[in-house]
């Protein structure tokens, strides 16, 4: 157990501090999808054209979560990052690059055998700019959903709780987290400032049916668990959000040049299944090895960095 546990109170606060959340992220997510439509509509920003509403209010979630860490922090007494866990880091490049090159080579020599066992098969027409977005959207929701989930929620966790529980727990709720999204559902009416509060209600109508809903969350869990490891070897995040933007750049990559075989591979499961959750996290008992030959790597090269700087 930690040898300075938070106080009951700090759990009621994190109650209310996620209220309010989930609450400015209902309201901000009208005017987000407005303003990003307009910014499509005039060229600004073509890349977001045609986005629905849902994502938009994903997006507003998590914006919504990044305003309110401050006034959260100094509310349950976090003045500093080192209260969570977080060290200065001065080899952040090299593990950055290295939980990037972990991740993506693994997952790149799973993509080719998929490819080549028809379970995925070639799209007829790709643009290799598509690469660039994926990169982008890498970088930016891997370094939000590490500061998040191994920064915020797991050095919150540390304060009530030992580093295994706090691992656990956190990768549960990273893991749960990923299955609340907006409903798909195309809108039946304009968007309004209420809409954000509609779609509320329908955060989990988009998780796929079981069993693919348990191998999906098998997935995320250990790679929560996996994270939550190289956050805590390194003291710090980038070894993880190098991790995190490897898994999403090969995820993206992959369903940007190829599209499951559904028709061909239906009976391959428990082996593999159709990625779940927007098509990013995969599903079966070959993922969950590659993962498993992913932590061999991360404890290998954690070992040896953590040596170089002294932890």
């Amino acid at each position: 157990m930690n040898s300075n546990p938070a106080p009951p109170s700090t759990l009621f606060r994190l109650l209310v501090c996620l209220t309010g959340i989930v609450l400015l992220g209902s309201v901000m997510s009208p005017p987000l999808y407005w303003v990003g439509t307009w910014l499509a509509d005039i060229g600004v920003l073509p890349m977001v054209k045609g986005f629905p509403f849902h994502r938009y209010f994903s997006r507003s979630m998590q914006i919504s979560a990044i305003l309110m860490l401050w006034p959260a922090f100094r509310w349950v007494g976090i003045n500093r990052l080192s209260q969570l866990g977080i060290q200065a880091n001065k080899s952040w490049k090299r593990d950055a690059a290295a939980g990037f090159i972990v991740a993506f080579v693994p997952l790149a020599v799973l993509s080719a055998g998929y490819l080549w066992a028809g379970v995925y098969e070639m799209r007829s027409e790709w643009e290799a700019s598509g690469f660039i977005r994926i990169a982008g959207t890498a970088v930016v929701v891997a370094g939000l959903e590490e500061f998040l989930f191994r920064g915020v929620l797991l050095g919150l966790c540390l304060r009530a709780m030992g580093p295994l529980r706090a691992a656990v727990v956190s990768s549960a709720v990273f893991a749960a987290v990923h299955f609340l999204r907006g409903s798909k559902a195309p809108m039946e009416s304009a968007v309004t400032w209420l809409s954000g509060f509609g779609q509320l209600p329908l955060m989990v109508s988009s998780a796929p049916d079981w069993p693919l809903i348990g191998w999906g969350a098998a997935s995320l869990f250990i790679a929560g668990l996996l994270l939550a490891y190289a956050a805590l070897r390194t003291r710090s995040l980038f070894l993880a959000a190098g991790l995190h933007a490897g898994w999403i750049f090969g995820q993206q990559g992959l369903q940007l040049i190829s599209k499951y075989n559904k028709k061909e591979t239906d009976f391959l499961l428990p082996w593999v299944g159709p990625n779940v959750v927007s098509g990013a996290v995969p599903t079966g008992l070959v993922p969950l090895a590659l993962l498993a030959g992913t932590t061999i790597l991360i404890w290998l090269y954690a070992k040896n960095a953590c040596a170089r700087r002294g932890i």
